[in-house]
């Protein structure tokens, strides 16, 4: 569905085995994209692809992602005796084929040498089919490309896939609204040590107020060293942390090259997606990126990262983490929270603090502001996090299929009335009917929230202007 543009057009079909019923759902994940490394020949605002794209690209393609803007480079400058550097920029033009020269839309303050690294932040959009566990039932669409994944990885899912489909993207482009992606969570960190296993962050501003454990199983990235240029690049899992000032974060692998002791770090999100599926109360982990990040080994499914909610999902659950708001005071709302509406025709809200343990820690049915027995959430219920407009505050929620929606102040945990549909919905079933875009021009922001009508055909968007 094109926003800007109000159209449909037809992709190619994923293929999926089992049945696009009850349990199927898909999510997107802005920073997975094509990754490799740059062949030479760069130049300051030219680049020249190494590894092959994994499918064919038009001339100019990819200066125009579907509002003619171009699509998002990183380049990491990595290579032995490179600038060790990370920098971003947009695509105004490419050259044809699977390994493209690439021209940049300003210069980067360093010319790329052979084997730095590159990657796309252009999204993936990963799709689960529904029905008895099969190969295929997991592949993903890459925006990039428009091609898509073979099968992927199904071992650990559950063995019939239904009930309903709730996902939350741990995203490392996932930010606070007051942020840029890529800023990660407390923008950039100078480090004042490292070692092979550990890195120290700083004596005063950026992270020297963070809470012992605050940013634990969250990412360190490390987006520049100079005097280290192979260790940029570079993600770690925290698996705990002292208190700031000073904080020094241990890791749960080492280093393959122990940053200097001033490399420029930032804290992200994880990059693993969560499911909660099939009226199950596990907690279903996936790692889609090649990149080492802890234990977790690409493309696998696991049942063990996160602690089991301790009560089953069911049809109408609803789940997001609170990464665009910035804390209060106190830390009573954090970055690592996520807040689950469990479904199955109840309104009890649960939360896992993903940082609260070394798997995390659920808390069931926490109290929140204005419960209220018209909002019991079951087939029909959907919902969707709108993280960069009201400071990232509110879950918008589709009330079981009537006209009725809310919206969840994630901030000050309270439900809210929020819009009523015009026209009657038709009949209800399970499945994400809402997505959120965002216009953005100068320092005006507008979120929409786009949904299906249930039962029928009609797309309506609502701006997010209260």
């Amino acid at each position: 569905y094109h926003v800007k543009n109000d159209e449909w057009m037809t992709l190619a079909s994923p293929a999926l085995a089992g049945t696009f019923g009850a349990g199927a759902g898909a999510e997107f994940l802005p920073s997975q994209g094509p990754r490799g490394t740059l062949a030479t020949g760069c130049t300051s605002t030219s680049m020249v692809l190494s590894t092959a794209l994994p499918a064919v690209v038009g001339v100019n393609a990819l200066a125009n992602r579907g509002d003619g803007i171009g699509f998002k480079i990183r380049i990491i400058g990595n290579a032995a005796g490179s600038s060790g550097k990370t920098e971003e920029r947009y695509i105004i033009g490419n050259t044809g084929g699977t390994t493209p020269t690439i021209t940049l839309d300003s210069t980067l303050s360093f010319t790329p040498a052979a084997d730095d690294a590159y990657e796309f932040l252009s999204g993936r959009v990963f799709m689960l089919s529904a029905g008895t566990l099969a190969a295929g039932v997991w592949k993903y669409y890459d925006v990039l490309t428009n091609s898509l994944s073979g099968n992927l990885a199904t071992t650990n899912l559950p063995a019939t896939i239904s009930t309903d489909f709730s996902a939350v993207a741990l995203d490392e482009l996932h930010v606070p609204y007051n942020r840029n992606p890529g800023e990660g969570f407390l923008g950039s960190l100078v480090a004042t040590a490292a070692a092979a296993g550990t890195i120290t962050g700083q004596a005063t501003g950026g992270d020297a107020a963070v809470l012992l454990n605050e940013y634990r199983n969250f990412q360190i990235r490390i987006v520049q060293d100079t005097g280290a240029p192979t260790a940029v690049g570079q993600r770690r899992l925290i698996s705990s942390h002292t208190a700031g000032p000073s904080a020094v974060y241990t890791l749960a692998s080492n280093w393959t090259v122990t940053p200097s002791a001033t490399a420029t770090f930032v804290i992200e999100n994880c990059n693993y997606l969560l499911v909660f599926s099939s009226a199950q109360g596990t907690v279903f982990t996936y790692n889609p990126t090649p990149l080492i990040i802890g234990s977790l080994a690409t493309d696998t499914w696991n049942t063990a990262v996160f602690s089991p909610r301790g009560a089953n999902m069911g049809a109408g659950c609803t789940s997001c983490q609170s990464f665009g708001l910035v804390p209060d005071a106190a830390k009573n709302a954090r970055h690592s929270f996520i807040y689950s509406f469990r479904g199955g025709n109840v309104n009890t809200l649960d939360l896992l603090d993903i940082a609260g343990g070394a798997t995390g820690a659920w808390t069931l049915g926490i109290g929140y502001g204005n419960a209220s027995a018209n909002f019991l959430f079951t087939t029909g219920a959907c919902g969707v996090y709108a993280p960069a407009v009201q400071q990232g505050r509110h879950l918008y929620i589709s009330n079981n299929g009537t006209q009725r929606f809310a919206r969840f102040d994630l901030l000050n945990r309270t439900l809210e009335p929020w819009c009523w549909l015009r026209y009657a919905q038709g009949t209800s079933a399970v499945g994400e009917r809402c997505a959120m875009t965002l216009f953005i021009d100068g320092s005006t922001e507008l979120g929409f929230l786009i949904t299906q009508r249930q039962g029928a055909p009609e797309i309506f968007q609502v701006a997010i202007s209260r």
